[in-house]
């Protein structure tokens, strides 16, 4: 059999030898696509650009792959052209207009389709999901945030164009408790078998329609995926007031602070665990504002502050540690006197004033201001996102 095989690729080379002529065009168009990935989809996390070059028998350039953005194929093709390279376009653009939201307080999302994939980030119940590829266990999504990931099929619920706007009209509350809350199944029930979910800070839920909207100190619920339940109204807040709040610091510190304990979590974004720049995510939600997801993306938003003008910041601003080589790799919410909040083991007060006692020997690299920033890349208001209100 391997002679067989052996002797199937050498006709293969023989009867389609690469000329130099098309060795050099596919080296060209690969050169083309490194360039375009580089410049327009230069992470990752936020944009999939897995195009690859191959030449077919006519010696014309296939681009096969798939990208979530339509522009980096278009600029991938205009570009071949302008190279004079002929091409044959086999790039999927994933859609713009599939929506899911999640079904549960707090859903994981991995790097890669499986329970054994590294968990990259959280979602909270209500958060809208563009949905890239779907079918099957796993369906790849992009969070607010603009950060993609895999998520469980049974974690979210999916929504048509027409009904995400409908939502984003709808009579919406949002859990601003600090603590995690129990929807029940009755105006009344209290019991452990009674509750149909629980809630973390930041869970979006509707109001029913033509139906009471209190009842015994309760909201009447409803939960992205057709469930109704009853919350205690002291945990909810009308989403468009919470949208429409104001920079707050001592807001965001309070959300951090009432966490402290809180293991670490790799991919935690959620008050049940956090990772460093998990928290820092959570305590600006609670404000309004969505942060971008990992450290290293958060360290490149706001206005930036040198580290040996920490004295310079305010409650608020991000201080960012990493290699002495100065690869970010950790964040930590500012409070004053050289004092932060970060999650780093567990939720904890640390200091940046050398000569405090609770001073970490962790390279400080900078700082940078969020307050202020709001509307720049990276800083963006839940009433200001597309896919939270309809503007």
């Amino acid at each position: 059999m391997k002679y067989n095989v052996i002797l199937a690729a050498a006709f293969a080379i023989a009867a389609f030898p690469a000329s130099g002529a098309a060795a050099d065009k596919l080296a060209a168009a690969r050169e083309i696509i490194n360039e375009v990935k580089s410049q327009m989809a230069p992470d990752s996390r936020q944009v999939v650009a897995e195009i690859s070059a191959s030449r077919l028998p006519s010696g014309a350039i296939v681009l096969r792959g798939a990208t979530s953005e339509a522009g980096v194929r278009a600029e991938a093709i205009r570009r071949m052209a302008a190279a004079g390279i002929d091409i044959a376009d086999s790039i999927t653009v994933y859609p713009t207009d599939r929506w899911a939201q999640v079904r549960l307080s707090a859903a994981s999302l991995r790097t890669r389709g499986a329970h054994a994939g590294e968990m990259a980030t959280q979602a909270l119940m209500g958060t809208p999901l563009r949905v890239l590829q779907s079918g099957g266990d796993w369906w790849r999504v992009q969070t607010p945030d603009g950060y993609i990931a895999y998520i469980p099929s049974s974690s979210v619920v999916e929504k048509t164009p027409a009904q995400m706007r409908a939502w984003r009209g709808a009579k919406r509350f949002i859990v601003t408790s600090l603590d995690q809350v129990k929807a029940y199944n009755s105006p009344t029930a209290t019991g452990p078998r009674d509750v149909v979910t629980d809630l973390v800070n930041g869970c979006i839920v509707t109001i029913p329609e033509r139906r009471p909207n209190i009842v015994n100190r309760r909201y009447h619920i409803e939960l992205p995926d057709g469930r109704e339940a009853y919350v205690d109204t002291s945990a909810l807040k009308n989403i468009d007031q919470w949208a429409a709040q104001t920079f707050n610091p001592e807001l965001i510190l309070d959300v951090a602070y009432s966490l402290e304990g809180t293991p670490y979590l790799w991919g935690g974004t959620s008050t049940k665990a956090v990772d460093c720049s998990g928290l820092a995510k959570t305590a600006y939600f609670a404000n309004g504002i969505i942060l971008m997801r990992d450290a290293s993306q958060q360290a490149l938003t706001g206005t930036r502050i040198e580290a040996e003008n920490w004295r310079d910041c305010r409650a608020g601003d991000l201080l960012f540690f990493g290699t002495r080589a100065g690869k970010v790799t950790h964040v930590a919410i500012y409070d004053s006197n050289g004092d932060y909040v970060h999650s780093s083991g567990r939720v904890k007060r640390n200091s940046v004033d050398p000569t405090n006692p609770s001073y970490l020997t962790t390279p400080f690299l900078h700082s940078v201001r969020i307050g202020g920033n709001e509307g720049t890349r990276g800083i963006t208001r839940a009433a200001e996102h597309p896919w939270y209100y309809n503007l």
